[in-house]
């Protein structure tokens, strides 16, 4: 086996380290010998580190910060980050490099499922409904500017940008800007649809994908992803379609917010499958299958396998129709076969009944199905 992401990968994280991918898993050691100041950016793939790691998987041997691949893989899925990385990069040389990077945080949702080094919204709910933030402690990135980049910005060959929402945020804003002067890289950015630049679209004069995160459809996405006013996000979405110079694709965050609703995106999107759409996972423990009673589950399964009959007939490319298979077919493997955790449930309603709050929402006016997760 083998990794792009470990020859030609660069992350940079929240608080001021470098890892190879988005899905890397670190530890506080980690965080310390790469930090972003430290380290030498020209040379950082021959660090001893990232040479042990590739010296592992070459005797197919799973690195443990590779947890993530190993786990989507088990499941016999072809999206992970490692295979997904081999498709898209595969052409790349030995100096050619993708670049992941978060330039700001400042966003107009609060996501459920998101983090507050993710969005400046979501740490403004969490202070307010006097939740933990597990990442306050950690020192936070200040990229105000990004020529620590230019020793390598001419083998910089795709660049991935993350938020908050990157045409909301004018940091992101600056960086792409700065991007499309100083590197000759294909740029890609998540976005929640909310808002599109076409002045800066108009500017690229490379392919620009954009990647939608659609969690869910109509009432219960404006309450998974808070701030989406649903019919906006969609015409947007539909509007890049047919933009010049711009693919489109999609990504969907399954977690026990969406199991019963995230289904109808895949619905939606069967008549013009995007070229690719993805499946994330909210990896903490309180949005897992776990938190769900066993007798509450059958409706969800049940509309699963529906969606499953659905795609065995759907005229989707086979590895996309593959991997959208495989995503929900393990949902229902999980539901099927993980103990419920009491304790967890808890948690979850817990949280959920502080942010409703503090968001003055309800979950049940906008996700009906599932309201019962709250008794």
């Amino acid at each position: 086996m083998e990794c792009k992401f470990l020859s030609n990968g660069i992350a940079i994280q929240y608080h001021n380290f470098l890892k190879p991918c988005c899905t890397w898993r670190v530890d506080d050691q980690w965080v310390k010998d790469h930090n972003l100041n430290s380290v030498d950016i020209v040379n950082w793939h021959n660090h001893k580190d990232l040479v042990q790691a590739r010296d592992q998987l070459a005797q197919n041997q799973w690195p443990k910060q590779c947890v993530d691949c190993e786990t989507i893989e088990s499941q016999g899925r072809q999206d992970s980050i490692r295979l997904s990385g081999a498709s898209a990069y595969g052409d790349f040389n030995a100096d050619d490099l993708t670049l992941e990077i978060r330039p700001g945080n400042v966003c107009n949702f609060a996501c459920q499922t998101c983090w507050t080094p993710a969005s400046t919204r979501v740490a403004e709910f969490y202070k307010k409904a006097g939740i933990k933030d597990p990442f306050a402690n950690f020192a936070k990135n200040d990229l105000t500017n990004f020529d620590f980049l230019l020793p390598v910005s001419q083998r910089l060959k795709k660049i991935i940008i993350l938020g908050g929402e990157p045409f909301y945020d004018p940091k992101c804003l600056d960086f792409i800007k700065w991007s499309m002067i100083n590197t000759r890289a294909e740029l890609m950015a998540f976005t929640n649809g909310s808002i599109v630049n076409k002045e800066i679209l108009n500017l690229a004069d490379k392919k620009f994908t954009l990647i939608f995160s659609l969690d869910a459809v109509g009432r219960p996405a404006e309450y998974i992803r808070f701030g989406t006013k649903w019919d906006e996000v969609i015409s947007n979405f539909k509007l890049m379609r047919d933009f010049n110079n711009v693919e489109v694709r999609v990504n969907i965050t399954t977690s026990v917010y969406n199991f019963y609703y995230f289904t109808d995106v895949i619905d939606m999107l069967i008549p013009n499958w995007p070229s690719v759409v993805s499946f994330g996972t909210a990896m903490e423990d309180i949005y897992t299958e776990k938190v769900i009673p066993l007798n509450l589950r059958e409706p969800i399964i049940d509309k699963l396998q529906l969606c499953t009959e659905k795609l065995i007939n759907a005229n989707i490319e086979p590895n996309q129709k593959s991997n959208a298979m495989n995503a929900v077919l393990s949902i229902i493997n999980n539901l099927k076969t993980m103990p419920y955790d009491s304790s967890l449930h808890n948690q979850f309603k817990d949280f959920v009944f502080k942010m409703d709050a503090v968001k003055k929402v309800d979950l049940a006016s906008y996700c009906p199905e599932i309201a019962d997760l709250l008794k």
